[in-house]
């Protein structure tokens, strides 16, 4: 763009010294003229770096969700293909429910079991009452048929507690999309065995709940960038198209500041800060988001609320950069 412009004031010089005649072709006039293009030059260019800054490393993220089980166990159906959209809720693949199913119903007889400790304890407690009232009985066989029918008591709640907890492990054994998304590099197969360790995820769930486009600019360019400031992307992969968006969030850190604990002092080289800080957009088009590939990148330019003439430097820089992108479409 700075090329185009410097052709521009060029074809200038040729019309007034050659075309026109309007100015004399001394060395004095072109020495001025000269030094008016390069200041203008500069001035036009540092307004547009600052007031509608582009920057070419925009892209699309979305958030990538380890799908971990809560349950292990081996892996008995995977329903879903890869790249296909899923609905939150659908299945993504099924574990061996046999050995849950097997504990679900061990822990339901332990209930039942401890349900008819209660009962012989219940009747025992009757009967005792009864005959303390006639003094057939020592009051201390009713305290013990008391406790035992408390400590039964316990004993059931505790074992329901269990089968609540393994019904629950055996819902697990169904794993699910946790939202509407896909799945990227599906190497699951019936016969694998899956763990509850995060770190060793099952799947990569690539998940639609947040369509954002993630670009960087200089600390200088931000300066002048403002949440609500309008947009506009050119896809490398779309030629001959721009879109619109708005900037939600201004991302103001860089990694380069960041310092671990350790037992050394940092170094300081005295170099000069030059972390670019990331700018979150949203298209307006969320329909059309939702759509893109995951990573699609290319030129961004955002148009902040100073310096309004200059801002359609940017637009023209971002509709050949949209144009060009046909040379290099495949």
């Amino acid at each position: 763009m700075i090329a185009f412009i410097s052709i521009c004031y060029g074809a200038l010089y040729v019309l007034i010294f050659n075309k026109l005649g309007l100015v004399k072709k001394t060395t004095g006039n072109i020495s001025a003229f000269a030094g008016v293009g390069v200041v203008m030059i500069g001035a036009i260019i540092f307004m547009w770096y600052t007031f509608s800054p582009i920057s070419t490393d925009g892209r699309l993220f979305r958030y990538i969700i380890p799908v971990v089980p809560n349950v292990r166990g081996e892996v008995v159906e995977v329903p879903i293909k890869a790249l296909e959209t899923i609905s939150a809720g659908e299945t993504l693949f099924r574990i061996d429910p046999e050995p849950y199913e097997i504990t679900v119903r061990q822990l339901e007889a332990q209930v039942e079991r401890h349900q008819a400790e209660w009962r012989l304890a219940k009747v025992n407690v009757d009967r005792a009452q009864e005959l303390v009232k006639v003094q057939s009985a020592a009051m201390v066989d009713l305290d013990t048929w008391t406790a035992n029918m408390e400590v039964a008591a316990a004993a059931i709640g505790v074992a329901k507690a269990q089968v609540d907890y393994a019904k629950w492990q055996l819902q697990e054994t169904n794993v699910t999309a946790p939202h509407e998304g896909y799945v990227v590099n599906l190497q699951l197969r019936p016969g694998n065995v899956v763990t509850t360790i995060p770190l060793a995820a099952s799947l990569a769930f690539v998940s639609y709940e947040a369509n954002q486009i993630i670009t960087s600019f200089s600390q200088s360019a931000v300066r002048r960038i403002d949440v609500g400031n309008q947009a506009e992307i050119a896809f490398t992969n779309i030629p001959g198209q721009t879109f619109a968006g708005e900037v939600t969030r201004i991302v103001g850190a860089g990694g380069s500041s960041q310092m671990t604990a350790s037992s050394t002092l940092p170094t300081m080289t005295g170099a000069p800060a030059n972390d670019r800080w990331g700018v979150v957009i949203e298209l307006d088009d969320q329909d059309f988001a939702r759509n893109l590939p995951q990573g699609a990148g290319g030129m961004v330019a955002i148009y902040t609320n100073y310096g309004k003439p200059v801002h359609v430097i940017s637009k023209v820089a971002l509709r050949m950069s949209a144009w060009l992108a046909y040379l290099t479409s495949p």
